[in-house]
């Protein structure tokens, strides 16, 4: 039974480190992006908003990061286009 746990719990990692950061939100006013904690990391997601607020003549500024599972769950940074 640990070994089929193991396996699962190995499935679903590889899985989200093979997702790559992804807007959520793109607006004149913000941007949110939700990447994996496994394969990319805060700065994966700032360099995505920054091109993102870029496209509309903005820079961005992160705003907060919320967090959705258990350590390599997914995170989602909220970012405002100033």
């Amino acid at each position: 039974m640990r070994v089929r746990r193991l396996m699962v719990v190995l499935g679903i990692a590889a899985l989200a480190a093979c997702s790559r950061p992804q807007l959520l939100e793109d607006s004149l006013q913000a941007v949110t992006v939700r990447y994996d904690a496994v394969a990319h990391r805060l700065d994966d997601a700032t360099r995505l908003a920054r091109e993102a607020c870029a496209r509309h003549g903005k820079i961005a500024r992160l705003r907060k990061v919320d967090f959705e599972g258990l350590g390599v769950g997914e995170r989602f940074a909220h970012f405002d286009c100033i």
